[in-house]
């Protein structure tokens, strides 16, 4: 809505030429690993029942295939690990991630995108293409940065985990 993360339904926004210009962090992938700071982010692709464009059930379903570096999406982020250009990084919620917030979505500053990693089995018995992401220094603390942010982030967590 506020124009920070361009894409509707996609957790990638950019080019291969230029490289992401943003990307949103939530539950999408069971292969993320959110530290705050930094994270491991899984690629793009994977999920599409068919050739045609992926449906919105597919979008959050598990995957269904490998995901390869030719999706112009890990293109973008490939692009972005040789040029080093910032990208715009959007929480989402995510009930394993100290640092998501509990609903809604929230711009979380500017990231490097540092390496993309070998791919790998993931979660779901299907290749994955992972990024590392590290937050710029110098930006305004991250909500859930302080150990009561955390504590609370927790209870929160241990509350959704216990009611079956």
């Amino acid at each position: 809505m506020d124009g920070v993360h361009a894409m509707l339904e996609h957790g990638i926004h950019g080019t291969a030429a230029d490289g992401a210009y943003s990307v949103v962090l939530s539950a999408g992938y069971k292969d993320d690993k959110d530290s705050g700071r930094t994270f491991t982010y899984t690629g793009a692709g994977g999920k599409s029942t068919g050739d045609g464009p992926a449906q919105r059930s597919d979008i959050w379903g598990p995957q269904r295939s490998d995901q390869t570096v030719d999706n112009r999406s890990n293109q973008a982020l490939l692009t972005s690990v040789q040029t080093k250009r910032p990208v715009r990084v959007v929480r989402g919620p995510n009930p394993n991630s100290l640092w998501a917030p509990v609903k809604g979505y929230r711009y979380d500053g500017l990231y490097i995108v540092d390496e993309m990693l070998d791919s790998e089995l993931g979660a779901d018995g299907y290749k994955v293409i992972k990024f590392k992401l590290r937050r710029i220094e110098g930006q305004p603390p991250l909500s859930g940065s302080n150990k009561k942010d955390r504590q609370d982030r927790m209870l929160k967590i241990g509350k959704r985990g216990s009611r079956g």
